[in-house]
């Protein structure tokens, strides 16, 4: 995809952004670094401008000068010789490694061009900073199509492709018919000038009668 698509911008899902950065840390994060760190996540989604990215992109800072120290602490297998970490052998990790990742996600989105490019003025127009228009608009299309159903066969796969097809700028169903869809893969049958045989019907050369095929009559449940 980035060889065929070499000069499209990436943008990075803001919302989803801010929800790993809530989970990394915790849900219910202890720290005063765990709890400012949400709060800065939420500030990008609001983001609509250059200007306004510009003024966010300070605050990362703002918050590694505050709590440099914590996220540069360390636990060594010394010292937690019990931790799952030391038992696999080993020596020295993050104390707050979850934390640790939520700051540097921002520098990583940052330098990769991803966090912000849906402010940078282009031909084409604005990129959105979520994927809701993604979500609700093709994604939710698969699924639906997909009915829950774990797994891809070749028959589920089909369908999503004609899904994705169908949402394409000029999509054209009917250039997919072809005239072989009209032959018919059955020979004609050739009528024989006599009524169609009943369900029952026996097969050629087989004495298939039972008395028991004749009409009943009654009430079901009952014998007369």
């Amino acid at each position: 995809a980035a060889d065929t698509w070499k000069d499209t911008r990436i943008q990075r899902c803001l919302v989803h952004v801010l929800r790993n950065t809530r989970t990394d840390p915790t849900c219910r994060p202890r720290t005063d670094a765990g709890k400012d760190l949400p709060r800065l996540a939420r500030k990008p989604v609001k983001v609509r401008d250059a200007d306004a990215a510009a003024a966010w992109l300070n605050l990362p800072d703002d918050w590694h000068t505050r709590y440099a120290d914590i996220i540069g602490q360390r636990t060594t297998a010394r010292d937690d010789p019990g931790n799952p970490k030391a038992r696999a052998g080993r020596t020295w990790w993050w104390t707050h490694a979850r934390l640790r990742r939520a700051y540097y996600r921002f520098i990583r989105l940052q330098r990769d061009g991803t966090l912000f490019a849906c402010c940078e003025p282009a031909p084409a127009g604005s990129v959105p900073s979520t994927t809701n228009r993604l979500e609700g608009g093709v994604n939710a299309d698969i699924k639906r199509v997909l009915d829950a159903h774990r797994g891809l066969t070749e028959e589920p796969m089909k369908r999503c492709e004609w899904v994705l097809y169908m949402k394409t700028h000029n999509p054209d169903p009917g250039s997919f018919i072809t005239a072989a869809h009209d032959e018919t893969t059955e020979p004609p049958t050739t009528g024989t000038g006599l009524p169609a045989g009943g369900i029952q019907e026996a097969a050629p050369g087989v004495d298939a009668y039972e008395s028991g095929f004749g009409i009943r009559k009654g009430r079901a449940g009952k014998t007369r």
